[in-house]
């Protein structure tokens, strides 16, 4: 392969992985909105459910979630 079709082929996969960060950029920030709503929402119907840290809230490392 001759040097300009390595990097055609490079430059189509550069925009290619541009594309696919620019949309999990995307993505994320809806995520983020929607999680806002959610914990809003929540406080709204319990102040005393939603703590300062709900992000760290998840467990992952219990005893229930061994995969062995």
């Amino acid at each position: 392969m001759t040097d300009d079709q390595t990097l055609r082929k490079v430059t189509k996969l550069l925009a290619r992985v541009e594309r696919h960060i620019e949309t999990t950029k995307d993505a994320l920030q809806d995520l983020e909105i929607e999680f806002e709503v959610l914990k809003a929402t929540v406080a709204r119907l319990d102040p005393n459910a939603v703590s300062n840290d709900i992000e760290n809230s998840s467990n992952t490392t219990g005893t229930g979630m061994r995969k062995f």
